[in-house]
């Protein structure tokens, strides 16, 4: 029953409470001046639908967008080398 218990407390925890979220965005308007659930095209709220945090898991997206022509504005492709 220990390993259970030490086995889902170390999940990743999935996105956290509406407070979370909102303490996360305020900190990151507040260093970036920008509101990060904010569309900045036309203003629409956005909802975070997943965290990433393999490093492994980012490059590979990154890729298949570079791949498919969709890569970030301003992204170095030769950074991924």
């Amino acid at each position: 029953m220990a390993v259970a218990q030490e086995e889902s407390s170390r999940e990743t925890p999935a996105v956290g409470t509406k407070q979370q979220r909102s303490a996360w965005a305020r900190l990151i308007k507040k260093v970036y001046g920008v509101d990060p659930l904010i569309y900045p095209k036309c203003g629409s709220d956005m909802k975070i639908i997943a965290i990433i945090m393999d490093p492994e898991e980012t490059e590979k997206i990154l890729r298949h967008l570079i791949n498919t022509g969709k890569s970030p504005p301003n992204f170095d492709p030769g950074s991924l080398n």
